[in-house]
């Protein structure tokens, strides 16, 4: 009878025992798709194109009357959407990456030989403004039109001089404009609806959301350390320095576009605002060392970016010692994304954009 007594208890216990162990496992995969999505494409889409509404309306504005004020307005609508933007490039991917969108709106360094060509001859047109190559037009070329000159005076003289670079200037700003409008539609609800299939995308490996997002952010990190940093730094292939390829030359605000690239990562890495990367990294290590190194890797970087005090074009020549160290730590955190991060959590690297350079 005792036994009968020990046994049944023994049995209760195990019972209640599994009946407790309800755990459900996260699909951490889907949910970090699906609150990236939700909480920062969609939002940060819908003001990409608001900002690129105002920038649009201030070159109009500019067209109609070319003063100093209506200038620095554009400069600094130009400016703020130009690093909005750069926390916008590791989301391109999917429907946006085949539909070629960052290269329309961000292909540099400019090509401002067929712009001068094209405003001194002044046989442009609308259409034929649309089979130009992206380098002549969107963010370069706006960037080149806006600052060419920094001295604003000296700069309206060649408006005033002639009309031609206002009509450009006004035609580049409205495919910019459209090209937003078009990265818009393929994420929103009422285009493509591009964001319901990522969330709900059923392909395993190479082809998941999951893996498509990771590609684009170990593809934003690679394209800081190649060619934003390595190439003009002569740190890639080559011991020469090439100032006149780094991003936005005229501008002179390439490192604050490599932080806000930087800083994007990070965002899908550590927000509280989405179910983030470093949670499901810690779900399989069961602790916090690698999320660690990742978080010192990119505080150091963006660290290393705010202490050179000249424009990257400058530094590349004058701080190389900073620059040197910006470009390791850059290629540490990609090494931790291509070996530790990737082999955690079973990732496919595929291309970047600096494959075949």
């Amino acid at each position: 009878m005792k036994k009968a007594i020990l046994l049944l208890a023994i049995i209760s216990f195990f019972y209640v025992a599994c009946s407790n162990d309800n755990t459900v496992t996260p699909d951490y995969k889907h949910e970090i798709v699906t609150s990236v999505t939700d909480q920062i494409i969609l939002p940060n889409l819908n003001t990409l194109f608001e900002k690129s509404i105002g920038l649009k309306n201030s070159v109009e504005q500019f067209s109609k009357d070319q003063t100093t004020n209506n200038l620095l307005d554009i400069r600094s609508k130009l400016t703020n959407i130009t690093e909005f933007y750069a926390k916008m490039y590791v989301f391109n991917i999917g429907q946006a990456k085949s539909n070629f969108m960052n290269r329309k709106i961000n292909f540099w360094p400019v090509y401002n030989i067929s712009i001068e060509k094209n405003i001194s001859e002044g046989t442009f047109t609308k259409f034929s403004i649309l089979n130009l190559g992206s380098a002549a037009k969107n963010l370069p070329g706006l960037n080149y039109l806006v600052f060419k000159k920094q001295n604003a005076t000296d700069l309206l003289k060649e408006y005033s001089a002639n009309i031609n670079r206002v009509r450009y200037l006004k035609l580049i700003t409205n495919e910019f404009h459209n090209n937003i409008k078009q990265v818009s539609s393929i994420w929103s609800s009422t285009g493509n609806n591009y964001a319901e299939s990522f969330k709900n995308n059923n392909e395993k490996g190479l082809l998941s959301s999951f893996n498509l997002l990771y590609n684009g952010m170990y593809n934003v990190i690679d394209n800081c350390k190649v060619t934003k940093v390595g190439k003009p730094g002569g740190l890639e292939k080559s011991s020469h320095t090439n100032p006149e390829i780094v991003e936005n030359f005229y501008t002179g605000n390439s490192l604050n576009l490599i932080y806000n690239n930087i800083t994007s990562v990070e965002e899908i890495l550590f927000s509280d605002k989405i179910t983030s990367v470093s949670t499901y990294i810690k779900s399989i290590t069961k602790n916090d060392d690698l999320n660690n190194q990742i978080k010192n890797k990119i505080k150091t970087i963006k660290e290393t970016i705010k202490s050179i005090k000249e424009p990257l074009k400058e530094a590349v020549n004058t701080d190389k010692t900073n620059i040197k160290k910006l470009h390791v730590n850059l290629k540490e955190l990609l090494v931790l994304f291509h070996t530790d991060v990737r082999s955690i959590l079973s990732i496919i690297i595929t291309g970047t954009d600096n494959d075949g350079d």
